[in-house]
């Protein structure tokens, strides 16, 4: 785990990729925002996945951490836009998709909040890992080492795949088609 508050732009920036891949997503446009996030992590708070979409006609940065989610939207002169919603706040998160795209709801008991235009391959991993995040930090600090873990398994498991095709082991097709076994669990 890298220190968000001392880490070099390169460290950042390998990281923001790392962060990426856990739920598959390309999360375009949205560099500057993670490069934000340092400003407002508090000390004892990790994020696990980042994904991008539209929301309010802007494209929005959506960092799940072990306490909360975190949209970003960094203007393109000045100013960031900045929602947070604790995971203890969270009612329900839900997603659809359609045939490239989708979208993630997350409700509090007095709002929801639609992300769209997120790639279909994200919202299912992205949801799922809110919802098994909310539960563990809910329940017993052991649930919370497992879903810890079960990210991180998640993750070796796309790198591993990632270099199996990197390799040229695997096809394009063959390594799609894995990589959609594991995203679905």
């Amino acid at each position: 785990m890298i220190d968000y508050k001392t880490a070099s732009k390169d460290q950042l920036k390998q990281e923001f990729t790392r962060l990426a891949k856990v739920v598959s997503d390309s999360t375009f446009g949205t560099k500057k925002e993670f490069f934000h996030l340092p400003n407002i992590l508090n000390s004892d708070e990790q994020p696990l996945a980042v994904a991008s979409g539209a929301m309010d006609g802007n494209t929005w940065l959506i960092t799940l951490t072990n306490q909360r989610v975190i949209f970003l939207d960094k203007g393109m002169v000045f100013g960031v836009k900045q929602v947070d919603v604790n995971l203890k706040n969270i009612v329900s998160v839900g997603g659809k998709t359609g045939l490239i795209l989708g979208e993630i709801m997350i409700s509090t008991s007095g709002q929801t909040y639609t992300i769209k235009n997120v790639m279909k391959a994200s919202v299912i991993p992205f949801t799922n890992l809110i919802n098994s995040t909310r539960n563990a930090q809910n329940g017993a600090p052991q649930q919370v080492e497992q879903a810890k873990s079960q990210a991180d398994d998640f993750i070796s498991q796309m790198e591993r795949l990632a270099a199996l095709k990197e390799k040229g082991i695997l096809s394009d097709e063959e390594f799609q088609q894995q990589k959609q076994r594991i995203l679905n669990g």
